[in-house]
């Protein structure tokens, strides 16, 4: 609204006679209409240089009023009024240190008519000195070089109007800032987002709390990135947002690693049931079974049933079988002896198998309890080893047994301990060459016993260490074919059972030790 030039005298009159203050009367977009004579006197321009001229001429560059003049004069608008010290430059160039109070003024119908800027010199003891002038200069950029190369900020207008952009956005935006200023973040909405989700981000931070959350934005080339951004609203003494300060950081990379893993378990989960498929062709019998299984836990006893029934008892009739022409095999022909052989292999490696999935479903059922009895660990080690004898002897394979007989019993179940005994020195011997040698050792500490079988074979792969007691795994062929990969998982559950561990250590080229570890106490007491 323009100011009469009888109402602009009259102010211009009353103005003068301020002693000591200076009075710049603005238009709404903050041009000079009324310059006072105290305002003159302060910084030494006359009215003529600087009627018309941007009201924000007076501050020093550093000052917010000339890095934000929207800013700065929206703040009056939404408080009413706003009170700051700040540098205004006098005519010679040199700083003055002053208050100044920016006030909105409105007319009879409330509409924004202008501005007052009431300037008023700080004593000069609480003038700021140089050097400290300088540390806060200093200060200032260190913060704004550490934001601009590590963080993204925009501080926008209580209507979202883009206020401030540093280095960072304008970057990541590829918008330079005068494009931005002034703008709303539609400038670089992507779409992606519906719009029920921009709607809960300003009920939230137009509630004065604060918002966090992953935005997706498109840059101005077309390019789309992803920050993580959290949006802090800024309260006037009402306790309503003036502006909002967003803070973000790009996230673009780990948004597309996760979009990379979640391709890799798409393609995983759709070669997995590729290969389910695969199966279900083969044996739709036991894919009826697999399915009913998984429906309900009663479903899933009858489907070990039939394994057991379907699968084993036949293996077992096979396996006697084949023992019979094994037994007739010089009377066979050559490549029905050598067939027979090789199917009497298969056979017992399939029945194996099967053993060992009825195993693992008995122990993961918890139908399996321990017979607790005091085991002679030197007498299982000596059992052990004379049944695995004929196979040591065959491949030229030593076995060494140094658990002395002194050696204390350890509380236990004898037929599951075996059953790992057996398991790791079947491992051993299926799995290191010639002249190699298979050695059992055990040690007596005040709370523990603990038994270690080790060889001088090749040695496990480091990277499969840490998943040789898991279910399932399956190693390569440079330490052994794991078959169904239960073998030591079942050791894994035995001594776990008794309160005890297994753990495993390996050098290549150089061997490979398990170490079994007994508590002398009982199981049930170990678990306690």
């Amino acid at each position: 609204m323009q100011m009469t030039p009888s109402l602009t005298d009259t102010c211009q009159r009353f103005l003068d006679s301020l002693k000591g203050y200076g009075v710049l009367m603005l238009c709404p977009q903050g041009t000079i209409q009324v310059w006072s004579t105290g305002a003159q006197d302060l910084l030494g321009y006359s009215a003529e240089a600087m009627l018309h001229q941007p009201g924000v001429k007076i501050f020093s560059p550093e000052s917010v009023a000339c890095q934000q003049p929207a800013q700065w004069l929206q703040q009056a608008v939404d408080l009413g009024s706003q009170t700051q010290t700040a540098w205004l430059i006098h005519q010679n160039g040199s700083h003055l240190w002053a208050q100044q109070t920016l006030s909105a003024m409105r007319d009879a119908e409330g509409q924004l008519s202008g501005f007052s800027l009431l300037i008023h010199p700080v004593p000069r003891e609480e003038v700021p000195g140089e050097a400290s002038l300088q540390t806060a200069r200093k200060e200032l950029a260190d913060i704004k070089f550490a934001l601009d190369v590590s963080t993204i900020v925009a501080i926008t207008d209580r209507r979202g109007k883009i206020t401030y952009a540093n280095d960072a956005f304008c970057a990541i935006s590829k918008f330079p800032r005068h494009e931005l200023l002034g703008q709303d973040h539609r400038i670089i909405n992507s779409h992606h987002h519906p719009k029920a989700f921009f709607q809960e981000m300003w009920e939230t931070i137009g509630s004065g709390q604060v918002w966090k959350g992953e935005i997706r934005n498109r840059a101005k080339d077309g390019s789309l990135y992803w920050v993580d951004t959290t949006i802090v609203p800024f309260l006037d003494a009402d306790g309503r947002p003036y502006q909002y300060v967003a803070i973000r950081h790009d996230i673009t990379a780990r948004k597309r690693i996760e979009q990379e893993i979640r391709l890799l378990n798409e393609q995983l989960e759709q070669r997995v049931l590729e290969r389910t498929e695969e199966l279900h062709t083969k044996n739709q019998d036991l894919v009826n079974a697999l399915v009913q299984l998984q429906e309900s836990e009663k479903l899933r006893t009858t489907f070990i049933s039939a394994l057991t029934h379907d699968l084993r008892t036949p293996l077992v009739a096979q396996k006697r079988a084949l023992e019979i022409l094994q037994g007739r095999a010089e009377s066979l022909p050559e490549k029905l002896a050598l067939l027979t052989q090789r199917m009497t292999k298969s056979n017992d490696d399939l029945l194996k198998m099967v053993n060992l999935l009825l195993d693992t479903y008995q122990f993961e059922s918890g139908k399996i309890h321990l017979v607790v009895e005091p085991v002679d660990l030197s007498s299982l080690t000596t059992g052990c080893l004379e049944e695995v004898a004929p196979i040591a002897e065959a491949k030229q394979i030593s076995l060494v047994n140094d658990v002395a007989a002194s050696l204390p019993p350890v509380p236990g179940d004898g037929d599951q301990l075996k059953r790992v005994w057996m398991n790791l020195l079947g491992n051993a011997l299926e799995n290191i060459p010639p002249g190699s040698q298979v050695r059992i050792v055990a040690e007596e500490q005040p709370d523990t016993v603990t038994v270690h079988v080790e060889d001088n074979g090749p040695g496990i792969p480091p990277e499969h260490l840490p998943h040789l007691f898991k279910r399932y795994f399956m190693g390569d062929k440079t330490r052994k074919k794991i078959g169904t990969g239960l073998g030591l998982y079942i050791c894994h559950m035995v001594m776990g059972m008794h309160g005890g561990s297994i753990s495993v250590d390996s050098t290549p080229h150089q061997g490979t030790r398990f170490t079994l570890c007994f508590p002398k106490v009982s199981p049930q007491e170990a678990h306690s």
